[in-house]
Parts: C-alpha cells; structure tokens; sequence
C-alpha cells in the first residue's frame, strides 16, 4: 500500500471526533440534562457518520464509540438475588446499529439532505428510547424478579419525547460540522445512485 493512497485527514479528523464528543457528552451533558435525559452526543454522530459518509464509515465508527460508550459509562444491570453486573458490549452492539441505520436510511432513494438526516437521528433515537425501556421493563420484572411498576405516560413524555428532542436539537450542528470540516469534503452520496421509485408518477415525490 502507498503511502499517499492513506487517507491521513480522515483518520485525524475522526479521532479527534471520536476523542472530543464522547468526552462532552460524558463531562459536561449532565449538566444539560432535562427530566434526567441529555443529548446522546455519541449516538447522534454515529447515525449522521453512517448517513453522511457511508457504510463503512457507520459501523467503524459505531463500532469504536460504542467501545469507548462502554469503557466510561457501562450501565449496572440487576440480576437474580439482588446480584449486579457490567453491561459490557451493550455500547458496542447499540451503536454499530446506530451506524448501520444511519446508512441504509433511505439509500439510493433520495438526496442525502439536512431534513433526511435529521428524520434518520429522530427515528433512531425513538427506536432507541423505545426499545431500551421495553428491554429494561421485561427483564427487571421477569429476569431480576423486581417490583416494577411503568407509567407509559411518563416514560413516553420524559425519557422518549425528551431525549428525541434534545438529539435533534444536538444533531443540527452536528450535520454541518461534518458537512464542511469533514471527516472528508461531503457531497450528497453517489448522486447517479439516487433513484426514484417508479410506482407511476407518483413515484416521484420520494425524489427529495
């Protein structure tokens, strides 16, 4: 392998991201938080990697934030007889499917715009939210042997409403700080690829 066929910029540059942004969202985001819930800085720029610069770019990146998720702020899980343990790898797995979503997002259907890019963040993170409190329900009720009691209303209010806002909020400066600082210089992905669906003329409204 040549030395200048190395991307050297896109390396440094998506070090100096993945260094910074998991360090913001873990120092100075909880003292941001609203109703408990802060923006997941980590998730946002894993999903808008993915998005923006491809497949392989989405679960590297994942893949690699989601390890350092893990290292600072793995949660405590509850088991049977009050036993507690280290969800190690549950960092790792979340965002490598963060990366992947953000990828296939509407692939090949449309432009790779701002309003798409936010719609990926904003239905990740719903998924996200959902799925985490789902998962954490079942298994303190029927796992840990836990008296749980759930108000959906607040879960859906607090936790899934709150924090979808805040990553939205989150990923718009975000999207333009990839946009023109890169990782690499950006431009709508693979333009002769984006393709209409052709259900008749009606197919073309999904050509955004």
């Amino acid at each position: 392998m040549k030395i200048d066929s190395i991307p050297f910029r896109k390396i440094i540059v998506y070090l100096i991201y993945v260094l910074l942004i998991p360090s913001i969202q873990v120092i100075i985001m909880p003292k941001l938080s609203i109703f408990g819930q802060i923006a997941d800085l980590m998730l946002v720029f894993v999903v808008l990697s993915g998005f923006m610069f491809g497949f392989y770019d989405g679960i590297i990146v994942g893949l690699i934030v989601g390890f350092i998720r893990d290292l600072l702020a793995s949660p405590i899980i509850p088991g049977p007889d009050n036993t507690l343990s280290i969800s190690i790898g549950l960092g790792i797995l979340v965002l490598f499917f963060a990366g992947v979503y953000g990828s296939v997002f509407f692939e090949g259907r449309t432009n790779r715009n701002f309003a798409l890019a936010l719609l990926a963040v904003l239905t990740f993170s719903i998924i996200y939210k959902l799925v985490g409190n789902l998962t954490i329900y079942v298994w303190e009720s029927f796992i840990a042997s836990m008296d749980t009691e759930v108000d959906l209303a607040l879960v859906l209010r607090d936790s899934v409403l709150v924090s979808t806002i805040l990553n939205c909020l989150a990923a718009v400066p975000m999207y333009f700080l990839l946009r023109y600082l890169g990782p690499v210089r950006w431009s709508p992905k693979n333009k002769e690829k984006n393709k209409e669906l052709t259900y008749g003329d009606s197919g073309k409204w999904l050509t955004i």
